[in-house]
């Protein structure tokens, strides 16, 4: 039933991820290659966005309420080009919060600034246990990522907001907007006990996911703002797997579904990297 409803749903996430792929590399491909190689000089460099930003799940958080992680993607990236870095990104922060909370302290002489936002928007850490819990049917799950869909509807209007307020405080900087990554392996979790309903739920999960992105790169190339994914560089890597770079739901760490610092490492600032 779940996997119907959802034949058309996953369809234009499709559509829209590959729109997305083909704008990007228009968009920002040229661009970088006219550039000299940032890893040349020293660069201020800030970081703005959510727990994805922050490095929360990277391990050693020292600033609980943010969840920020010293081994998350910025620390990598600015260690790879003796950048000056600045992590202003907090766990749990909407587009909204990002803009009226962390951009009013981002410097004006910022050259680069990389961010993630838009999942805590569209209620996902909401969806995600509406689908995987052992207790949840296929209604609830399937009433769960609707309403995260409906949201998704606001989010080119909140990221247009977000990315003015960055260049109008930081002019001069190049923006990156990064993506987030598909949580789940489902063809590995029968194998480990889930349920169908369960697997059902995180193959629609993957989707959604892809619908997110989708609409982010499309709102970030819309106001001239290089996209930057990461899903397929986590493919193969999610939960569950045999080499996860995500943590597991009542795991070590306390946040669950976020990179580890070897997904950080290999997953988000490979992407960046790949953009400087």
């Amino acid at each position: 039933m779940l996997t119907h409803h959802f034949k058309g749903f996953a369809a234009r996430a499709g559509a829209v991820t590959l729109l997305s792929v083909g704008m990007i590399a228009g968009f920002a491909g040229a661009p970088a290659m006219a550039q000299t190689p940032t890893t040349q000089w020293t660069i201020n460099y800030t970081v703005l966005g959510d727990s994805f930003s922050a490095g929360s799940g990277g391990g050693d958080e020292a600033y609980v309420p943010c969840g920020q992680s010293p081994n998350g993607y910025g620390n990598d990236v600015a260690a790879a080009t003796h950048a000056t870095l600045t992590n202003l990104a907090c766990s749990g922060f909407t587009t909204d919060q990002v803009r009226t909370l962390e951009v009013p302290y981002l410097a004006s002489d910022t050259q680069l600034v990389t961010l993630t936002a838009g999942g805590n928007d569209v209620g996902w850490a909401t969806t995600v246990a509406a689908c995987l819990d052992p207790a949840s049917t296929t209604a609830m799950c399937t009433s769960a990522i609707s309403s995260s869909v409906q949201l998704m509807t606001k989010l080119p209007t909140k990221v247009t907001a977000l990315l003015k307020a960055v260049k109008a405080k930081a002019p001069g900087a190049r923006v990156l907007y990064l993506g987030y990554p598909r949580l789940f392996e489902p063809h590995n979790m029968p194998a480990l006990g889930f349920t169908p309903t369960q697997v059902t739920g995180a193959k629609a999960l993957n989707a959604a996911a892809d619908l997110l992105n989708g609409i982010l790169a499309f709102s970030a190339l819309s106001n001239r703002t290089a996209f930057v994914p990461v899903a397929y560089l986590f493919s193969g890597h999610g939960i569950p797997s045999a080499s996860p770079w995500l943590n597991y739901p009542g795991g070590p760490n306390p946040y669950a579904f976020h990179p580890t610092a070897e997904g950080y490492q290999n997953g988000y600032t490979v992407a960046v990297m790949r953009f400087l």
